[in-house]
């Protein structure tokens, strides 16, 4: 019966076995089938990921392509700006110039006036001294016609 006993302990191991070989088995392909659930969730995260990367990407190039523009017209307003100074202080200058070639002209009117009305006096002068002589000489010449008549 030995042999017999044997047999039937070695008939529950291999039943064992086999039992725990299918619960392995069985595990094992819960295991995998994880692994794939896991995998394909990987990739789609890698691709979420990368779709977002994408999308950020293309953001950040039309953030900087707007401001490469705005960079763009502030620098030309920069120039039209520098020019517009330029040209007021241009005018300024010629302003400033011109009110100082005005201001030696009044100078040089005033100091013309101040001559001419000196120049006047003087004339005027000598003339009441010529009239004053004519009068003079027309009495004497009315004296002498009123005598001789």
């Amino acid at each position: 019966m030995t042999n017999s006993s044997d047999n039937q302990d070695i008939r529950a191991l291999v039943a064992a076995l086999a039992t725990s070989q299918l619960q392995t088995q069985s595990m094992i392909q819960a295991t995998q089938d994880q692994i794939q659930e896991t995998q394909v969730a990987i990739r789609e995260t890698q691709n979420a990921t990368q779709d977002q990367i994408q999308e950020t990407q293309i953001a950040i190039r039309e953030t900087q392509n707007a401001t490469q523009d705005q960079i763009q017209e502030t620098q030309i307003a920069i120039r039209e700006t520098q020019n517009a100074v330029q040209d007021l202080t241009s005018d300024v200058n010629r302003v400033l110039g011109r009110d100082a070639i005005l201001t030696d002209v009044v100078l040089e009117l005033r100091a013309s006036h101040e001559q001419h009305q000196i120049n006047f006096e003087r004339h005027q002068e000598t003339s009441n001294a010529a009239l004053n002589s004519l009068d003079a000489i027309l009495l004497r010449l009315m004296q002498i016609i009123g005598r001789d008549t």
